[in-house]
Protein backbone atom coordinates (compact mmCIF):
# COMPACT_ATOMS: atom_id res chain seq x y z
CA UNK A 1 0.00 0.00 0.00
CA UNK A 2 2.72 2.21 0.95
CA UNK A 3 4.24 1.80 -3.12
CA UNK A 4 0.33 2.86 -4.61
CA UNK A 5 0.57 6.07 -2.17
CA UNK A 6 3.57 6.76 -3.16
CA UNK A 7 2.35 6.42 -7.04
CA UNK A 8 -0.02 9.08 -5.80
CA UNK A 9 2.10 11.48 -4.78
CA UNK A 10 5.11 11.38 -7.14
CA UNK A 11 2.00 11.63 -10.04
CA UNK A 12 0.38 14.44 -8.85
CA UNK A 13 3.63 15.97 -7.47
CA UNK A 14 5.32 17.07 -10.62
CA UNK A 15 2.42 18.17 -11.87
CA UNK A 16 1.44 20.70 -8.90
CA UNK A 17 4.88 21.35 -8.47
CA UNK A 18 5.36 22.78 -12.53
CA UNK A 19 2.18 24.60 -11.71
CA UNK A 20 2.77 26.46 -9.08
CA UNK A 21 6.49 27.51 -10.48
CA UNK A 22 8.69 25.38 -7.91
CA UNK A 23 11.79 24.15 -9.02
CA UNK A 24 12.50 20.40 -10.50
CA UNK A 25 14.95 18.73 -8.57
CA UNK A 26 17.84 19.25 -11.00
CA UNK A 27 17.41 22.96 -9.58
CA UNK A 28 15.87 23.70 -13.08
CA UNK A 29 12.22 24.68 -14.32
CA UNK A 30 10.92 21.86 -16.19
CA UNK A 31 8.83 23.24 -19.17
CA UNK A 32 4.59 21.53 -19.56
CA UNK A 33 4.01 21.22 -23.10
CA UNK A 34 0.30 20.88 -24.00
CA UNK A 35 -0.98 19.96 -26.83
CA UNK A 36 -4.73 19.84 -27.80
CA UNK A 37 -7.58 19.99 -31.03
CA UNK A 38 -7.91 23.44 -29.85
CA UNK A 39 -7.42 26.23 -26.81
CA UNK A 40 -9.23 28.90 -25.60
CA UNK A 41 -8.59 31.57 -23.68
CA UNK A 42 -10.80 33.61 -21.74
CA UNK A 43 -9.06 36.17 -20.05
CA UNK A 44 -11.81 38.21 -18.15
CA UNK A 45 -12.84 35.07 -16.76
CA UNK A 46 -8.82 33.82 -15.61
CA UNK A 47 -9.31 30.61 -17.62
CA UNK A 48 -7.82 28.56 -20.83
CA UNK A 49 -9.70 25.58 -21.65
CA UNK A 50 -7.65 22.87 -23.64
CA UNK A 51 -9.98 21.06 -25.63
CA UNK A 52 -9.85 17.35 -27.60
CA UNK A 53 -7.08 15.01 -27.41
CA UNK A 54 -5.34 16.57 -24.58
CA UNK A 55 -1.88 15.67 -23.84
CA UNK A 56 0.16 17.62 -20.99
CA UNK A 57 3.94 16.89 -20.41
CA UNK A 58 6.38 17.73 -17.95
CA UNK A 59 8.70 14.45 -16.63
CA UNK A 60 5.16 12.87 -16.48
CA UNK A 61 2.64 12.37 -18.82
CA UNK A 62 -1.44 13.95 -18.21
CA UNK A 63 -4.31 12.99 -21.34
CA UNK A 64 -7.71 13.90 -20.88
CA UNK A 65 -10.53 15.22 -23.32
CA UNK A 66 -10.39 18.54 -21.73
CA UNK A 67 -7.82 20.32 -19.50
CA UNK A 68 -8.68 23.86 -17.47
CA UNK A 69 -6.13 26.02 -15.70
CA UNK A 70 -7.84 28.65 -13.26
CA UNK A 71 -5.63 31.44 -12.26
CA UNK A 72 -6.32 34.00 -9.68
CA UNK A 73 -6.99 37.86 -10.06
CA UNK A 74 -2.82 38.04 -9.41
CA UNK A 75 -2.58 35.55 -12.92
CA UNK A 76 -1.05 32.72 -10.10
CA UNK A 77 -2.20 29.45 -11.21
CA UNK A 78 -5.07 28.34 -8.95
CA UNK A 79 -6.69 25.10 -9.77
CA UNK A 80 -6.10 22.76 -13.04
CA UNK A 81 -8.93 20.59 -13.89
CA UNK A 82 -8.70 17.47 -16.03
CA UNK A 83 -12.17 15.82 -17.41
CA UNK A 84 -12.72 13.07 -19.52
CA UNK A 85 -10.59 9.81 -19.82
CA UNK A 86 -8.28 11.20 -17.25
CA UNK A 87 -4.84 9.23 -17.60
CA UNK A 88 -1.13 10.16 -15.57
CA UNK A 89 1.46 8.52 -16.51
CA UNK A 90 4.76 8.54 -14.78
CA UNK A 91 7.26 5.42 -14.80
CA UNK A 92 5.43 2.81 -13.86
CA UNK A 93 3.02 4.40 -12.21
CA UNK A 94 -1.24 4.97 -14.02
CA UNK A 95 -3.38 6.79 -12.61
CA UNK A 96 -7.08 7.24 -14.14
CA UNK A 97 -10.12 9.11 -13.56
CA UNK A 98 -12.86 10.76 -15.25
CA UNK A 99 -11.80 14.02 -13.43
CA UNK A 100 -9.15 14.94 -11.86
CA UNK A 101 -8.48 18.54 -9.64
CA UNK A 102 -5.09 20.25 -8.11
CA UNK A 103 -6.25 22.37 -5.53
CA UNK A 104 -3.05 25.18 -5.20
CA UNK A 105 -4.16 26.70 -2.01
CA UNK A 106 -4.44 23.15 -0.34
CA UNK A 107 -1.72 21.37 -2.40
CA UNK A 108 -4.04 18.49 -3.11
CA UNK A 109 -4.99 16.56 -6.30
CA UNK A 110 -8.64 15.16 -6.13
CA UNK A 111 -9.34 12.09 -8.54
CA UNK A 112 -13.60 11.21 -9.07
CA UNK A 113 -15.37 9.36 -11.46
CA UNK A 114 -13.93 5.55 -11.03
CA UNK A 115 -10.17 6.61 -10.00
CA UNK A 116 -7.78 4.14 -10.21
CA UNK A 117 -4.03 4.16 -9.18
CA UNK A 118 -1.84 1.51 -10.54
CA UNK A 119 2.12 0.84 -9.88
CA UNK A 120 3.46 -2.35 -11.18
CA UNK A 121 0.94 -5.21 -10.65
CA UNK A 122 -0.86 -3.34 -7.33
CA UNK A 123 -3.79 -1.60 -7.68
CA UNK A 124 -6.47 1.08 -5.45
CA UNK A 125 -10.26 1.46 -6.44
CA UNK A 126 -12.27 4.12 -4.71
CA UNK A 127 -15.57 6.50 -5.59
CA UNK A 128 -12.95 9.34 -4.75
CA UNK A 129 -8.40 9.46 -4.17
CA UNK A 130 -7.71 12.77 -2.60
CA UNK A 131 -3.83 12.96 -2.26
CA UNK A 132 -2.17 16.40 -0.20
CA UNK A 133 0.93 16.61 -1.71
CA UNK A 134 2.74 18.41 1.09
CA UNK A 135 1.92 16.22 4.22
CA UNK A 136 3.01 13.05 1.89
CA UNK A 137 -0.99 11.38 2.44
CA UNK A 138 -3.75 10.16 0.39
CA UNK A 139 -7.26 9.25 1.39
CA UNK A 140 -9.03 6.54 -0.39
CA UNK A 141 -13.12 7.23 0.12
CA UNK A 142 -16.20 5.14 -0.64
CA UNK A 143 -19.24 6.96 -1.59
CA UNK A 144 -22.67 6.37 0.30
CA UNK A 145 -21.64 3.34 1.74
CA UNK A 146 -19.48 2.04 -1.01
CA UNK A 147 -16.54 0.46 -0.53
CA UNK A 148 -12.48 0.92 -1.11
CA UNK A 149 -10.47 -1.87 -2.91
CA UNK A 150 -6.63 -2.19 -2.98
CA UNK A 151 -5.01 -5.64 -4.45
CA UNK A 152 -1.41 -5.69 -3.38
CA UNK A 153 0.55 -8.52 -5.32
CA UNK A 154 3.07 -10.53 -3.64
CA UNK A 155 5.21 -10.54 -6.52
CA UNK A 156 6.12 -7.06 -8.05
CA UNK A 157 6.54 -6.93 -11.92
CA UNK A 158 7.23 -3.67 -12.66
CA UNK A 159 9.69 -4.48 -15.41
CA UNK A 160 7.86 -2.79 -18.86
CA UNK A 161 8.71 -4.13 -22.28
CA UNK A 162 11.05 -2.38 -24.40
CA UNK A 163 8.87 -1.35 -26.87
CA UNK A 164 6.33 0.01 -23.92
CA UNK A 165 9.29 2.57 -23.11
CA UNK A 166 10.01 3.90 -26.51
CA UNK A 167 6.06 4.79 -26.97
CA UNK A 168 5.85 8.72 -27.64
CA UNK A 169 3.94 10.20 -24.97
CA UNK A 170 1.26 11.17 -27.26
CA UNK A 171 0.85 7.35 -28.20
CA UNK A 172 0.41 6.34 -24.87
CA UNK A 173 -2.53 8.54 -24.36
CA UNK A 174 -4.50 6.84 -27.34
CA UNK A 175 -4.23 3.82 -25.53
CA UNK A 176 -6.96 2.25 -23.46
CA UNK A 177 -8.02 3.39 -20.56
Amino acid sequence: LTAILALLVLSGHSFAGEANGQMAATGARMPVSVTSDKMEAISNENLVTFRGNVVATEDFTLCSDELLIRYSETHDVKEIEASGNVRIFKDDKTSTSDKAVYDRVERKIILTGRPQVKQCTDTIKGDRITVFLDEDNAIIEGDKGGRVKAVIMPEKKCSQPAQEKATSEEARCKGPR
